[in-house]
C-alpha cells in the first residue's frame, strides 16, 4: 500500500499511528508531500483534494482517515483497534468521530487565524472555537475511561490534540481539562505518536 500524506495533518497522522499501534508502519510506503505536490497529484485520486489517500497493490484507491484506519486494522493480526461487533465498537466509532470533528474545529480556526485581519471572520473563529470548547470539555470527561492501550477512538482524539497544539491554537487548554491533558502527556510517550510527530 502507498499512502500519501502531508507532514502535519491530524488526519494523515491517525493512519501513521493506526499502522505503527498494528505492527504495519512498516509495510506501507509513506509518500510525504509538500502543499505544493499535493494540490498537484491528490485531485487525480481523491477529487476532493484531500490527504490521506491510500493506493492498494491491485490499485483501488481508499480516501480519507476513517476508511484508511479500517482497511488498516483489517490486516492486523492482533487486537483490533476497532472492536468488529458489540457496543464497544459503536462506543469506539462515536469516539474517532468526535476526535475527527475537533480536528475539523481546530483546522477551522488555525486557517480563518492565518488570514489577513481585514478578511477574517470573527464570527467563523467563534463558532469554531466554540466547538473545540465543547469537544474538549466532553474528552475531558471521558479521559479517565479511555482505553490502554488506545483504541482508534483515542488515536483520534490525540491526533487532533496533537494537531491544535502545533498550530498553537488554545495555548492553555490543559490547565482547563486536566484529565485530558494527563492522558495526553501519557499518549505521547508510545512509539506510534513518537515516529508520526508532525513537523
Amino acid at each position: 500500500m502507498k499512502c500519501y500524506i502531508t507532514s502535519n495533518s491530524p488526519y494523515a497522522r491517525k493512519v501513521q499511528v493506526a499502522a505503527h499501534e498494528t505492527g504495519l508502519g512498516d509495510e506501507v510506503e509513506w509518500q510525504v508531500l509538500t502543499r505544493e505536490e499535493r494540490a498537484e497529484v491528490v485531485p487525480d485520486m481523491n477529487p476532493l483534494g484531500k490527504v490521506p489517500v491510500a493506493v492498494l497493490d491491485a490499485g483501488n484507491v481508499l480516501m480519507d482517515s476513517p476508511v484508511i484506519c479500517a482497511y488498516v486494522d483489517s490486516l492486523n493480526n492482533g487486537p483490533k483497534l476497532i472492536p468488529e461487533e458489540g457496543s464497544e465498537r459503536w462506543a469506539v466509532l462515536t469516539l474517532e468521530a468526535l476526535g475527527d470533528g475537533l480536528g475539523e474545529a481546530v483546522i477551522a480556526v488555525a486557517l480563518e487565524g492565518r488570514k489577513p485581519e481585514d478578511q477574517r471572520s470573527q464570527a467563523v473563529i467563534d463558532r469554531q472555537a466554540g466547538k473545540m470548547a465543547a469537544g474538549l470539555a466532553a474528552l475531558d470527561k471521558q479521559a479517565g475511561d479511555f482505553n490502554d492501550p488506545p483504541l482508534m477512538g483515542e488515536i483520534a482524539v490525540a491526533c487532533a490534540l496533537g494537531y491544535m497544539e502545533f498550530r498553537d491554537v488554545a495555548p492553555d487548554w490543559g490547565k482547563t481539562y486536566p484529565a485530558l491533558s494527563g492522558w495526553y502527556a501519557e499518549i505521547l510517550k508510545r512509539q506510534s505518536f513518537i515516529l508520526s510527530q508532525p513537523s
